[in-house]
């Protein structure tokens, strides 16, 4: 039986609830059977991931739904200890919930949007024997900042009951007959109108490059374009960062600040050299700054799977190992954060994004000698070209028994060659690059995952270096011993999964597309 949606009509003037009964008489009767004041906070992700999911997740009185904005359908109520400003799926009660916000969110904190209260009046929907058939919420909605409340609209929502189609039709037709058919609104209408009125923008981050950039236009022009953006992302981030939400925002302004610097350093000329240089030096001096923090992270979120690794008896021990880490994750994230809100880099990212606006609007002289000056496309197709080349020249060097350092230095090569075809991807046929960033991706995770294991490693020995100078524990010893060998076992199928991964990679297909992709 298919499933009647819940619907919604607004009215600006407010819901009189003593005209309601009269209208579906005499066919149903209106019962009232509840007036109640109502909070609701709604919550999403930072990228929104929910609302893309066609969900909204509600708080109210201390419980969490998900709300289908297509449907109007509630899932079943789980009970919080509070209302609070964000909090991570991981931390909910096993259940229907947590594991729909796991799969929606992933390891991203949902974060509290909006408050709004409703001043309420429950109907029931009665037939002439008495049967249900929907109810009927009259609600008066404002919206809650801080201690004042603002009024909002009027709203008739009509939630129907399986089986009783006809009385549906009914019922909707004369609510629009009432209110208007212009003021009929479905479920997800209701959310973002909702979201409106609290001046929060829906779907307004996204840190994927979607920048419409012109093929003749002046390359230092578009450099302009992809480096404000990335200065965007890094800005975007850093209150989050700040407020510790999630271990995204960090991970996330880290990847817009490498994505600035291997533009400066792979576009040549879009600036004058001194200017390339002091800027270079800024963003990898931040670099450095987060990388104890983001070292942390990676372990913190590695945790479940660390004990998993081992033994439940070795395991055990590993806690000391984060209690610690904890610790030094704060002393990292206040030392972090007290940079991100001191006046010198203020200063600087003000001064960066003054430079790129600047050029925007007066992207140089036009002379022959003026790299700047290059078309875009020349530009990409020079420099994809070339990163290419390098990343294939390099892997097909790489022997069966790859080392380490060899494996380390074309992740660094591929990286180089996916920020390029990231930035220039609207210069090309989706068709094209599509695949060719597919190929890639792959390769590139395979990579990853090998340094990522080794720096993992190398990490715990200097640890178990550092035991040394603290009171004996040869537990924990014995327990990041035995994680180092799981580490380590993990990297050499890594390792053995190499030359495979990189022959799909370097094969006729992707050569075709690559050879097609510059010489459009």
């Amino acid at each position: 039986m298919a499933v009647l949606n819940t619907i919604c009509f607004k009215s600006s003037e407010g819901v009189s609830t003593r005209s309601l009964p009269v209208l579906f008489q005499p066919s149903l009767n209106l019962h009232e059977e509840l007036r109640r004041k109502e909070r609701r906070s709604y919550y999403d992700t930072f990228e929104w991931s929910c609302f893309e999911h066609q969900t909204a997740v509600v708080v109210k009185n201390r419980t969490i739904s998900l709300l289908d904005l297509q449907s109007g359908l509630e899932t079943a109520p789980l009970s919080l200890k509070a209302c609070p400003s964000h909090f991570l799926p991981s931390t909910l009660s096993d259940g229907t919930i947590k594991n729909r916000l796991e799969f929606l969110a992933g390891i991203r904190a949902l974060m509290k949007r909006c408050t709004i209260e409703s001043d309420m009046v429950t109907f029931r929907l009665l037939d002439q024997i008495e049967k249900t058939t929907g109810f009927l919420f009259a609600e008066t909605l404002f919206l809650i900042k801080g201690n004042r409340k603002e009024r909002i609209a009027g709203l008739i929502t009509l939630k129907p009951l399986k089986g009783f189609q006809d009385d549906y039709v009914m019922i909707s037709r004369k609510l629009e007959e009432h209110f208007g058919t212009e003021s009929r609104l479905d479920v997800k209408s209701v959310f973002m109108l909702l979201m409106e009125s609290a001046g929060v923008r829906v779907n307004d981050y996204n840190p994927k490059i979607r920048l419409a950039l012109r093929p003749d236009n002046p390359v230092r022009i578009s450099a302009a374009e992809l480096l404000l953006f990335t200065h965007g992302i890094m800005k975007s981030n850093e209150s989050g960062i700040i407020g510790s939400i999630d271990t995204e925002f960090l991970h996330e302004y880290r990847v817009a600040l490498r994505r600035t610097r291997s533009l400066l350093s792979q576009l040549k000329g879009i600036f004058p050299p001194e200017i390339i240089l002091r800027y270079r030096q800024a963003f990898r001096d931040i670099g450095k700054k987060c990388n104890a923090l983001r070292d942390c992270d990676v372990y913190m979120l590695k945790k479940t799977a660390y004990f998993n690794f081992l033994p439940p008896l070795l395991a055990v021990h590993l806690v000391p190992f984060f209690e610690e880490l904890e610790l030094i994750r704060k002393v990292e994230l206040k030392r972090f954060s007290d940079f991100l809100r001191s006046k010198a880099y203020r200063t600087m990212l003000d001064e960066w994004q003054t430079l790129l606006n600047d050029a925007l609007v007066t992207p140089g002289i036009e002379r022959e000698s003026d790299p700047g000056q290059d078309a875009s496309i020349n530009v990409a197709v020079k420099t994809i070209g070339k990163a290419w080349k390098k990343v294939v020249r390099h892997g097909r060097a790489i022997p069966a028994e790859a080392s380490d350092g060899e494996l380390h230095a074309l992740r660094i090569d591929c990286k180089k060659l996916r920020y390029l075809l990231e930035f220039f991807s609207s210069l090309f046929p989706e068709k094209t690059i599509g695949p060719v960033v597919k190929h890639l991706k792959e390769l590139q995770e395979n990579l990853g995952a090998f340094v990522d294991l080794a720096l993992q490693q190398q990490a715990l020995y200097g640890y178990i270096d550092s035991m040394k100078t603290k009171p004996a524990n040869p537990e924990l010893a014995s327990a990041l011993g035995g994680l180092i060998v799981m580490l380590h076992r993990r990297q050499e199928k890594e390792r053995k999964a190499f030359n495979r991964t990189f022959r799909r990679f370097d094969n006729d297909e992707t050569e075709t597309l690559v050879t097609e992709l510059l010489n459009r």
